[in-house]
């Protein structure tokens, strides 16, 4: 069976890969033209060699938020509908009930609802019908910062989840919370809160894989730490996290005081084996470019980021295991497993292209490199989605 993958980022083209498990073999199938710095992209659908996707363009000033069509056998792709966002545009996800996409801004410190139509001919299309924002209240009022003052000045939108219920949840790196927001329809309203510890930064999250969602666990971007929440009273105000949950998932052999201007990125589950957390961490390699105080950085540099896996006791509120798989990627961005969890693709923002790693073992902790490639690629890879 031979995968294809998309890949996208700081760059104004999409690329097309094609994965032979058989030959652990990645190749270049096409470059398609794109708007600039699409770092994250969804598939919607496809059908007869046509992909529908759905993508964002991360703007400092006024970013996009456009769907597209990719075409596998005439090599071409197609905007269908663009509309622009308040600020940087982070994440965005289709709502159950395919009304809207909800969007988080992480300049705009927004969360906004844009009305949507999904037809099996055109997959989906952003209507002009108004979109709806929300701007939940900065908790650090005074002194007007949260703990990290460079990046903790208002609120950072990075990622939108929505529970069974319908609720939606974002992760908020500039306010140490992951707001609860209710809708009806396209009205939304701030109803509750989880309460991560001062400076973590909260800026992906996942639910439970149980199917029940009873807990919710966040990667700190700043804190480099995973806290862990319990969902039963949801929605409520200042929800605690769970005690004693809290794993580093810098690799042990980097020294606290070179962490702080190192970034925790993506937070991953395996979509068949439980109880497992997939976490990446940037930047191993630059600490004495972003640190140039620090006197005792190793000048032997590791190869790339390292991937924190982390397996859970049976009620997912105990660590059992935390260990780490080295790569060869520069500042991994982007984490994607494939739908059947065999694989998993890696990509670098500073280099080192994109690797697949093959995911074995019974729980989901056996990690190997499969394929890599970074001729042809460039930098600035922040995504990767499996078509």
């Amino acid at each position: 069976m031979r995968y294809k993958l998309l890949v996208s980022g700081a760059r104004d083209h999409f690329t097309c890969l094609a994965f032979d498990p058989s030959t652990k073999r990645l190749s270049i199938l096409a470059n398609y033209s794109a708007p600039f710095n699409a770092s994250w992209v969804e598939p919607i659908s496809s059908y007869g060699g046509i992909y529908h996707l759905v993508g964002l363009s991360e703007v400092d000033e006024a970013g996009s938020l456009y769907s597209f069509d990719i075409d596998d056998v005439h090599k071409t792709c197609r905007v269908t509908s663009e509309l622009p966002t308040l600020g940087a545009p982070g994440h965005f996800r289709t709502l159950r009930d395919n009304s809207a996409l909800a969007l988080g801004t992480y300049l705009g410190g927004s969360v906004a609802l844009y009305p949507i139509l999904i037809t099996a001919e055109d997959g989906l299309i952003l209507t002009d019908d108004p979109r709806t924002e929300l701007f939940p209240e900065f908790p650090y009022r005074t002194p007007r910062h949260g703990p990290n003052q460079h990046r903790q000045r208002q609120c950072h939108v990075h990622q939108i989840l929505e529970d069974r219920r319908g609720l939606l949840f974002a992760p908020d790196l500039g306010s140490d919370r992951v707001w609860i927001i209710r809708r009806d329809g396209l009205k939304t309203e701030t109803c509750g809160w989880l309460e991560c510890p001062p400076g973590t930064g909260a800026r992906h999250a996942v639910f439970s894989p149980d199917g029940l969602e009873t807990i919710m666990y966040v990667i700190g971007e700043l804190s480099h730490t995973v806290v862990a929440f319990d969902l039963s009273s949801v929605p409520a105000k200042a929800i605690l996290p769970i005690d004693g949950f809290a794993p580093n998932i810098i690799p042990p052999d980097i020294p606290p005081e070179h962490q702080f201007m190192m970034d925790s990125s993506e937070i991953c589950l395996h979509p068949t084996i439980p109880n497992v957390l997939y976490v990446s961490n940037r930047w191993s390699r630059h600490i004495a470019q972003r640190q140039s105080e620090l006197k005792n950085v190793p000048k032997d540099l590791p190869t790339g980021d390292s991937i924190a896996i982390i397996l859970l006791r049976d009620d997912g509120k105990k660590v059992k295991t935390l260990k780490h798989v080295q790569t060869n990627i520069d500042v991994i961005r982007g984490m994607r497993l494939s739908e059947d969890g065999k694989y998993v693709a890696v990509v670098g923002q500073e280099g080192g292209g994109i690797e697949i790693y093959s995911i074995t073992g019974g729980a989901g902790d056996i990690w190997i490199l499969e394929a890599g490639l970074s001729e042809g690629l460039g930098g600035g890879l922040k995504h990767a989605i499996w078509l």
